[in-house]
């Protein structure tokens, strides 16, 4: 990383009454100078990249190394399919992305909110790790297991190369989905309901084999916020500014209708 760099402005012949009046404050103003330099220097090492960090770890690991550099020559961190996996949205007017989502454990990370290229670093590191990682507490090759395949398919990763990591979570929970198709399920406004006066919007998860008389026990996914039992007067307020944080479900659809 380039550290940050002061430009001093030239110094021209002085008379000698100016010459003396300027050297008695040059001494103060040097010291000043380099104290600010070594705070930025300071500052720059503070907010380094992380790939230089682990500079130790990738050369332990020859293929962890050529997948990173493959991920750069591919600028995969640049690609539609990551910023959506990651919920990234352009900043205006400043540049840049941040994510919508705001948990930190949904990032590895600690500059992945702004930053998809240090995120897409911080992926494949822990692609070699067991550590669980995330909010379910799994390691990443489970716990972010879009992120994965997703890279696996575009890098041609040798799952060979990495830990052997069976995702039995997630196998229960696709199983039991069982999908076919998606449905796009608009309820209607029920004005006894505060939460559902403007109709609700989530999607029902069609399972293989479902019938009329079976369509209730679909599961859905759903997005809402989670609203304490007392807010009274500040909800609709929060509700309007978005004072609540969602979260993502899948409750039957017979508990949605």
């Amino acid at each position: 990383m380039q550290l940050p760099r002061i430009q001093f402005l030239r110094r021209f012949p002085l008379a000698n009454n100016q010459h003396r009046a300027s050297t008695s404050w040059s001494k103060p103003c040097v010291f000043l100078v380099r104290c600010l330099y070594a705070v930025l220097i300071l500052i720059s090492l503070f907010f380094v990249h992380p790939s230089s960090v682990n500079a130790e770890e990738a050369e332990d690991n020859p293929y962890l190394a050529q997948l990173i550099s493959q991920a750069v020559q591919l600028q995969l961190a640049d690609e539609r399919e990551w910023h959506l996996l990651l919920h990234y949205r352009p900043n205006l007017f400043v540049g840049g992305y941040t994510s919508e989502a705001d948990d930190p454990q949904f990032f590895l990370s600690p500059f992945g909110r702004t930053d998809p290229h240090t995120e897409l670093e911080g992926t494949i590191r822990s692609l070699f790790s067991t550590e669980p990682v995330g909010s379910s507490k799994q390691p990443a090759q489970c716990s972010f297991i879009a992120r994965y395949h997703w890279l696996k398919e575009r890098l041609a990763i040798d799952e060979t190369k990495l830990p052997v990591i069976p995702c039995e979570r997630f196998d229960l929970w696709i199983n039991e989905l069982n999908a076919e198709s998606v449905t796009l399920i608009f309820a209607s406004a029920f004005l006894n309901n505060p939460a559902s006066m403007f109709g609700h919007t989530f999607l029902r998860v069609d399972q293989k084999g479902q019938t009329d008389q079976t369509r209730l026990l679909a599961y859905t996914i759903n997005y809402a916020a989670e609203v304490p039992p007392d807010e009274g007067a500040l909800y609709p307020i929060k509700g309007i500014l978005g004072g609540f944080k969602g979260y993502f479900s899948t409750p039957p659809y017979y508990l949605k209708v």
